[in-house]
């Protein structure tokens, strides 16, 4: 990255952390909105926006450059697609051992209680799991391999 590129990018970024500093003081400094039932600030909405906006440019550039990247170097693709495959793998593997039997919750008249929420749950619970071992061990395994260096 050539140095006046990552110069911007810097300044952005204080940018970006000065604006959400300033937002949450809003939010919590900012009082609160009178008559209403339970404790509502007055600069909710304005913080909701920010996230909202701040999750979409993520979205956006996270699909962006991995486009770019493909373009300027195809070779490096391959391990990328890689990646995508083992996720796709694992999110797999959490589906198939994921379960949709329907629960017992005495008093409970809800919608969610139905095959497709309890295993979209059970899904992204495993997967979480999964990744969440998978990613304990590589830093023991990294750290004994250090070792041993």
């Amino acid at each position: 990255m050539s140095n006046t590129l990552s110069k911007y990018l810097n300044i952005l970024t204080y940018v970006m952390i000065g604006l959400t500093a300033i937002f949450v003081a809003m939010f919590y400094l900012g009082g609160d909105l009178p008559d209403q039932p339970y404790q509502t600030p007055v600069y909710t909405d304005v913080l909701i926006q920010w996230a909202k906006a701040l999750f979409f440019v993520c979205a956006g550039l996270s699909l962006l450059f991995p486009i770019i990247q493909l373009i300027s170097n195809p070779k490096g693709a391959i391990k990328g697609l890689a990646g995508l495959v083992v996720l796709g793998l694992i999110i797999l593997l959490a589906y198939l051992m994921s379960d949709g039997t329907l629960l017992d919750l005495p008093g409970y008249t809800g919608v969610d209680n139905n095959p497709a929420s309890l295993q979209f749950a059970d899904t992204v619970l495993y997967t979480m799991y999964i990744l969440g071992v998978g990613t304990v061990l590589s830093i023991l395994v990294t750290e004994v391999l250090r070792k041993f260096r």
